[in-house]
């Protein structure tokens, strides 16, 4: 009887445990890592871009370029603007002013995303925006960590970094500016 008892608490115990473990497991918040292509038509020309949703970072590049617009905080008042070059491992954080250029592009880019997911089709400004593929998982969510953990210049402190001829030449390509 005695043993019999010890084997029902031990059973318990682990039944306990594995019910709060997979409560746990239940309660973290799932991570959103897509990459979506669009399509974008505006009269007879055609173009490409590609959108990263990550959490609380958003990104996008235009076809036939390196460069990747990357606001980080992006549902907030004040995101957070950065151009990174995935080439060099950089990447440049607009001062606020400069972020302000950024807002109208980031509208739009809201405007491609439904709650966690991306739109099929949406017109926006006279563009034809369709979703033309789309990815998802730990590999999306892995390349727009590494673009946040590259070595951050501050764009108003560029001047003082005029020597490193990498960054030279990534001041002249500018920055994103438009979909």
């Amino acid at each position: 009887m005695l043993q019999t008892n010890k084997l029902l608490n031990l059973a318990a115990i682990v039944c306990f445990l594995a019910l709060s473990l997979s409560s746990l497991a239940l309660a973290q918040p799932k991570s959103i890592a897509k990459k979506a292509e669009f399509v974008v038509t505006s009269g007879n020309q055609s173009s490409v871009i590609s959108v990263w949703l990550v959490d609380d970072t958003l990104a996008f590049s235009p076809q036939g370029t390196q460069q990747i617009a990357l606001w980080h905080l992006w549902k907030t008042d004040h995101p957070s603007f950065y151009q990174v070059y995935p080439e060099v491992g950089y990447r440049i954080e607009f001062d606020r002013l400069t972020s302000q250029e950024t807002l109208k592009m980031l509208d739009e880019l809201k405007l491609l995303i439904n709650g966690h997911d991306f739109v099929d089709q949406m017109d926006i400004d006279g563009k034809q925006f369709e979703l033309s593929s789309l990815e998802s998982g730990q590999s999306i969510e892995t390349a727009v960590a590494k673009w946040r953990s590259y070595q951050t210049f501050d764009y108003a402190d560029i001047g003082d970094n005029e020597a490193d001829p990498v960054l030279g030449k990534l001041i002249q390509q500018g920055f994103v500016r438009t979909l």
